[in-house]
């Protein structure tokens, strides 16, 4: 026997509701999208008119470590801002800021030609790698930028 709800009324959400509760969902979901990729776009950093990964390749430096001094020539036309310096011992690593681990890098950075020693405690590291940052310019201001790969120098102790 089937039985029938004569007397009450089903209802459901209105259309006013409906429609708000999706609007609600649309925008949150382009929030997500938008969130999603400003994440996975850079901005671009430039130096001399070139995207600041490209000028990498054109850094031309060498470093040396020897009896505790530290040791970075530019021997390029790219000035190098600051330094980054990888501490490997065995199978870990820490990287340092040149500025952390001495208070005589140039304030403006490495110019052409310049010449950068100091003392540096590396303790009983295996090698120590110098990786060079730029500082370039992009829509917010001056950034920095981190040569890392390929561009290090590695200096095996």
């Amino acid at each position: 026997m089937v039985k029938k709800n004569f007397g009450k009324k089903n209802r459901g959400l209105s259309p006013t509701i409906t429609t708000l509760l999706l609007v609600i969902l649309v925008i949150i979901i382009i929030a997500i999208i938008f969130l999603w990729f400003r994440g996975m776009v850079q901005e671009g950093v430039t130096k001399f008119g070139k995207n600041i990964q490209l000028v990498c390749g054109d850094v031309d430096f060498d470093a040396s470590y020897s009896a505790g001094t530290l040791t970075i020539t530019n021997n390029g036309n790219i000035p190098i801002y600051l330094v980054n310096v990888k501490i490997t011992t065995g199978s870990s690593f820490v990287t340092k800021s040149i500025t952390d681990l001495s208070s005589n890098w140039p304030k403006n950075g490495l110019n052409q030609g310049g010449i950068f020693s100091d003392t540096i405690n590396v303790g009983n590291a295996d090698k120590v790698t110098v990786l060079p940052i730029l500082i370039g310019t992009s829509t917010g201001g001056k950034k920095t930028f981190i040569c890392e790969g390929q561009y290090g120098k590695e200096i095996t102790l």
